[in-house]
């Protein structure tokens, strides 16, 4: 086997979660809040959103969320590639 390229694997899992973060939002977008209130009622089970989903999220507060995504999945994607290549 051959190791993981540690920088590359950091990007392409940064790089996914913005693709996903910006996914959810194109998607509250569209679908409004009784969507997504009835989307996420869906995904988690015996738990009622209507109380707690805003959609009203400044624009500041979405690339803040952006770029931590980006920094958390990827750190995320850093440790399961060092792991990765010190078990093979």
């Amino acid at each position: 086997m051959e190791n993981l390229n540690q920088k590359r694997f950091v990007l392409a899992s940064g790089l996914t979660a913005l693709i996903v973060y910006f996914g959810c939002f194109l998607t509250m977008l569209i679908v409004g809040k009784t969507g997504i209130v009835k989307i996420s009622n869906l995904l988690f089970h015996g738990m009622d959103f209507t109380n707690i989903i805003r959609m009203n999220i400044p624009i500041g507060e979405t690339l803040l969320g952006m770029v931590f995504s980006f920094l958390f999945w990827g750190g995320i994607g850093y440790l399961i590639a060092f792991i990765y290549n010190k078990t093979k």
